[in-house]
Parts: structure tokens; sequence; C-alpha cells
């Protein structure tokens, strides 16, 4: 797969390149959010996105990163899972670019109060990596 038109590499380093495990991108509105969020959380988000990227998800505490759903449409479906810092949460999925994993920012939560994630965001942010990871002209007739 491709980069998605729109996406930037900004972890580990700004416009890459993708770290020993991977990278991480953003679309330019996410990226803004990424910005917005307190600063504290957007600390401890920024610090895992880069371990993320160094070492990939499987040394990453469950309080840090961790998988929270499915997205799936038309018998194809997306991983969903998040970057957590304090009251922030940033969703999205993995895909495999030029050899290597990056993960594709498609939505936050900048005001994190309850410690499910809101049902409204992950969903959208699974519609969000659905699209991208199966583009329109991509999928299956009816």
């Amino acid at each position: 797969m491709l980069k998605p038109e729109g996406y930037t590499i900004r972890f580990p380093v700004e416009g890459g390149p993708a770290g020993k495990h991977g990278s991480v991108a953003f679309d330019d509105k996410l990226w803004k959010s990424f910005g917005k969020a307190p600063e504290k959380g957007k600390a401890q988000i920024e610090a895992i996105m880069k371990m993320w990227c160094r070492f990939g998800p499987s040394d990453l505490p469950e309080s840090k990163f961790k998988f929270q759903d499915r997205y799936e449409k038309g018998g194809k479906g997306v991983r969903i899972d998040e970057f957590k810092g304090w009251q922030v949460r940033f969703y999205g999925t993995t895909v495999e670019v030029d050899g290597k994993p990056m993960f594709l920012v498609t939505g936050a939560d900048l005001a994190k109060k309850r410690t499910r994630a809101d049902p409204d965001i992950l969903n959208a942010a699974g519609k969000a990596a659905y699209n991208l990871v199966y583009p329109e002209k991509n999928r299956p007739k009816k």
C-alpha cells in the first residue's frame, strides 16, 4: 500500500524516514488536533508513538497502546488501536508502506472522561480507516 494522500509522517521524525519498526502518520486535521491536546497528554502520546516507531507494539504497555475494535463492512475489516495519554486518545490502523508498518491516525478524543472509548468517535475512526485501506475504487461491486 502507498502512504495515503494527505497523510504526513510525524513520528519518529517529521516527514520521515520510518523508525526501526515503523512510522506514525497524520492528516492535517488530526495533526492540528494533536497540537491542541493538553500538554501532559500530548507529551505522553508523543513519547509512546516514538517508542512504537522504534520497538513496535509488542513492547508497549496496554495502558499506553491498546486494541480497541474492528470496523467491518462488506465482509472486510480493519483493526482499530489507540494510543493513550492523560485524557487524550488517538485512534487508527496499521498498514504496510514500503515494507514497514505505518500507523495511520484516523480519530482523536482530546477530552476523554470515561474509561471506555466513545463509541461515536471510535466508529468514525473505524470508518475513516476502512476508507483508507479499502478505497472505493478497490471495493467489490455488489
